[in-house]
Order: C-alpha cells, then structure tokens, then sequence
C-alpha cells in the first residue's frame, strides 16, 4: 500500500475549485480539482495549528500536536492488537477526545473504522458484529462480552497516547498515512434503523474527502485560504459523531485549525448554553429540535451568547417559524449565520446549503447543490415533484451485506435514489416535500408530513410538532399529530383545526390529536421518533 509523502505538493496544489465534468467509480459525474488523493495529503497543512488547543471535553485539553502525536502511538498499539490493512474496527462510543483518537488511529493503521450507534439495544449490537466481523471493537461499554463483543478495547487503553511528548516533525506523522485508491472502503456507518435494522453504509476514500472539498470550497475555508495565524474559530459539536454529520464537523474543524467542544453526556440544553458562555462558542449546529430546546430553555435569556457568528441547521425540515426566532433572539445571527443543509448517511455528507438570504427569500428552501453535487428529480408530477436522485463523489460505495461486498443500490451512472420527494424552482433551489416514507395516503389522497409540520410550527403556542399516518378501518390511514406546547396555555383540538383551516387542505388537517407539554421521544441525534409515536397511538 502506497504512503502519502509530505510536501509533494503545496496547499494550493492540493486543494481546487475548479469544478470539471470527469468521471468515478466508472460513471460520469463532477469533480472539484486538484484534490488530495488520500487521507494522509488532506491533512497536510494541519501541523501548523501545532500550538493551538483542538478537543476541549470538561477538564480534558488537547493540542494539535498532541492528537497527531498521539495518532501515531495509538495506531501502534491497534497493529499490536493484530489491526492490519483493510480490517474493520467497530467503534462503539459516546463522543470524546479518544473516540476521536481511535478514528485516527484505525485510519493510520489502514484499517476501515466502523461506527457504531452507541444506542443500540444487544440485539442491535449482536446484528452489527455478524454482519462486520471486526478485528476489534474499541468501546465504552462496561461489558462488551455481554452484548457479544470479543477482542474489545476501552477508552482508558488509549488515553494514555495523549501522555507522551508531541514528535517534533508533524509532517513526519502525517506522511506515514496509507494511499490507497480512492474507491477503496474509508468509513462504515449504520443508518438510524428507525424503520427496520440499521444500515451498514459504506463510504470510499473520495467519498470522505470530496465531502470536505465540497463544504470547505462552498464556505471559502479550504486550507490554502487559511494563514496559519488567522483566528482561531470555536465550534461546539452535541450531535454524535458516529453520524455524518458528526464526522464531517470533526473533520472541517480539524482542517481548519478550529477549537472543537464536546458536551459531556447526552444532549442537554442547559449545558449547551454553558459552554457557548464559557468557551466562547461561534459556530453550534445540529437537528432542529435540539435548537427549539437550546431556545425554549429558562436559562437562555440570561446566557452570553454574543460569541456566536454561525448556527447551522439540518438532519430534519427547519421550520421557518424555528429560523425567524433564532434570528429574533440572537440578533447577530439575523442577517448572516444561519443556514439550512439536506444529505443523508448514504449521500457521504451534505448535498445543498441554504444562507440567510434564501431562507429569507425563499422559504421552505433547501438550498443549492455543493460545487460536486448533482441532482435530478425523477418522474415529477405536475409540480414539479417527484424523487430526488443525486450524483456526487461523495455518495456510498452501497450498504454492506452478509457477504463483505457492498450491495449495488446506486445504478450503474452513479444516481443514487434518495427516498426524499422534492421539486426544484429555476433557478436551481430544492425543496423537500417529504419523505416517500413519510406520506400518508388517506382515502387515496397524498399528505406529506412535513409540510403539515411545517404549518403547525407557526402556531404560538407549540413548541415541538410531530404529524404521522395511524390504521383507519376505511380510509386506510388518518393524520395524527402530537403537538408539545409551552406551560400554562394549552391549545385545544378545534382551536388547532381552526388554525390550520385555509392553509391547509381539508384532508391535510389531523383528525387525531395528543396534546402535551412531555418533550417528543427522540432517537440519538434528537430526530423525532415516529416509531415510537405510532406505537403510542396504537395502544390506546
């Protein structure tokens, strides 16, 4: 296996903009060029952040220099453990500096690290281990044996990598990264299983790096825009890592020299406000309702969030009622800062962004495609609707089988088949309409969820909103929806149904309602759990 060597090429030779109708995984399709080619040349730059602080978790500070250094001995100790070149490493665990440690080191090792949902039930860990087959299994579990893993390895195992003196030659470090080819397996991870069995989604070599040049070129942050003594940006990252977007946030900060913070525990909004206070927070992001909590939190007013220049949204629709109120109660954030992104674990990444100025101009938008992004809408409808196929580097290699190859779920010109509905306008924004598995087909008429949720968001008194289908003896489903309101002021079913009435279609208009102030279930990530819900309703 080829080793990336160090200083072959400047930053600007790594990294391009020029977008180019070339070819991939043996289909047409976008590229941003040059590009690096391996993990290895896309952290050629990172050693001049040497001195900066890059993981901050409660106590816990580690350099840049420290966490290469420490990549290097860890990866040592994964070969001792009999880790070799393309062997599955199952990560298993809450965020942290050595979770973080053991991406890395598995990486370093050119091994193909595997990340697990650190939620899953035993049966759900048991399906995992059969399908991967791992060569070990890094995790946090107080017994591992008990949820059938053999050959684990825990945190503590690790940590003490982060002990040792930084090596003087970073570069050094760097250039011993394996240079496989690009459509090579880099990344496994699972699909949230919310519908069935989680989904082992494999991505290539191009398809974590591509992501990266999409993002980092779209925001004007690529390496070689970056002076080495530019100011240090502070993102605050609650969302697990062991989703894409997790993985994606902890790459753009690496790359760019950013301060990364990790809450402890699960998600709690009152903590959140904390570390944006004390650590200075610029950029938080995550899944809509975890920004709803963070603003519905009794600590909010009284919090110093003047630090903060960006808050990034996506994982779910972004009501617009949930963008204007972000917009109301940080001020700074109103005209610049916000913005709505769609992409999906089996796309690699991000797809489309939306600014401040097309939310305001063009609500319900999610943005344009990313420079090396595709999309075309299949067999639309008279408006326009119809499935979303998109085509990019970064889209999945396909779900990994039994069998240890990954199946043939994108066709064979690389489209591959989201499941989202969506139009797009002419001037080449998106929209979502919902999901093709999350529409309700009531007495023969079509309603998709999210656009239901989106009109019930603008009431004053709710907070949270959930609409999904239930049994109906006749019309095959009916509309439910569990509304969360603030305390005090409950809204009754009729003065709801008045207030979607004239918005909404008829038969768009929930005819079985919970009304409550209980949060919403969540799975990890803070997505709303319809599964749950459903259940609810079924049982009384």
């Amino acid at each position: 296996m080829a080793r990336y060597q160090a200083g072959r090429r400047s930053l600007a030779e790594l990294w391009g903009t020029a977008v180019t109708e070339d070819g991939y995984a043996g289909h047409p399709g976008r590229v941003l060029h040059p590009r690096p080619g391996s993990l290895g040349e896309m952290l050629a730059g990172v050693p001049r952040w040497a001195d900066r602080t890059f993981i901050v978790q409660g106590r816990r500070r580690i350099s840049f220099a420290h966490f290469l250094g420490a990549v290097e001995s860890a990866a040592a100790q994964l070969a001792r453990r009999g880790v070799g070149a393309g062997d599955r490493v199952l990560l298993l665990g809450y965020n942290g500096p050595d979770w973080i440690l053991a991406l890395w080191a598995a990486w370093r090792a050119g091994a193909v690290p595997v990340l697990g949902n650190r939620w899953w039930s035993k049966s759900e860990t048991e399906h995992a281990l059969k399908l991967l087959r791992p060569a070990l299994t890094f995790t946090d579990l107080p017994e591992p044996g008990a949820h059938g893993i053999t050959g684990s390895l825990a945190p503590e195992d690790l940590s003490a990598a982060f002990d040792g003196v930084p090596p003087a030659d970073l570069d050094a470090v760097i250039a011993g990264f394996p240079a496989p080819p690009e459509d090579d397996p880099a990344l496994i991870l699972f699909t949230s299983g919310s519908t069935g069995s989680p989904k082992g989604v494999v991505l290539s070599h191009r398809s974590v790096i591509a992501n990266q040049h999409n993002l980092l070129s779209r925001s004007g942050r690529l390496p070689g825009d970056l002076p080495a003594d530019a100011p240090q940006p502070v993102a605050l990252v609650c969302t697990p890592l062991f989703h894409v977007g997790g993985v994606s946030n902890l790459l753009t900060n690496l790359l760019t020299g950013a301060k990364l913070v990790l809450n402890e525990g699960r998600f709690d909004p009152g903590r959140i406000l904390e570390l944006i206070e004390t650590e200075r927070v610029q950029s938080f992001g995550g899944v809509p309702t975890m920004a709803i909590r963070v603003l519905e939190h009794p600590d909010f007013a009284t919090r110093d969030l003047s630090s903060l220049r960006s808050w990034p949204l996506g994982g779910a629709p972004v009501p617009t009622s949930l963008l204007e109120t972000i917009g109301r109660r940080v001020p700074q954030l109103e005209r610049r800062g916000l913005n709505n992104t769609w992409g999906m674990s089996e796309s690699g990444g991000f797809l489309t962004v939306a600014g401040n100025r097309d939310l305001a101009q063009r609500p319900g938008t999610v943005g344009r495609p990313y420079p090396a992004v595709e999309l075309r809408i299949a067999d639309p409808d008279e408006s326009g609707s119809g499935e979303i196929l998109v085509r990019s580097p970064t889209v999945m290699l396909g779900y990994l089988t039994p069998d240890g190859v990954p199946d043939a779920t994108v066709d064979d010109d690389g489209w591959l088949h989201t499941g989202d509905l969506g139009h797009v306008d002419d001037d080449g924004y998106l929209y979502i309409n919902g999901r093709s598995k999350d529409v309700v087909i009531r007495g023969g008429e079509n309603i998709a969820c999210p656009h239901v949720e989106a009109a019930l968001a603008r009431h004053p008194l709710l907070v949270e909103v959930a609409v999904l289908g239930v049994p109906h003896p006749d019309l095959g489903e009916e509309l439910a929806a569990v509304v969360v309101h603030r305390p005090g002021n409950a809204p009754t079913e009729d003065g709801l149904r008045e207030f979607l009435t004239g918005t909404l279609a008829y038969f768009e208009i929930p005819t079985r309602w919970r009304v409550q102030t209980e949060e919403l279930p969540t799975l990890p990530g803070e997505k709303i759990d319809k599964r749950t819900l459903r259940a609810r309703f079924g049982t009384g």
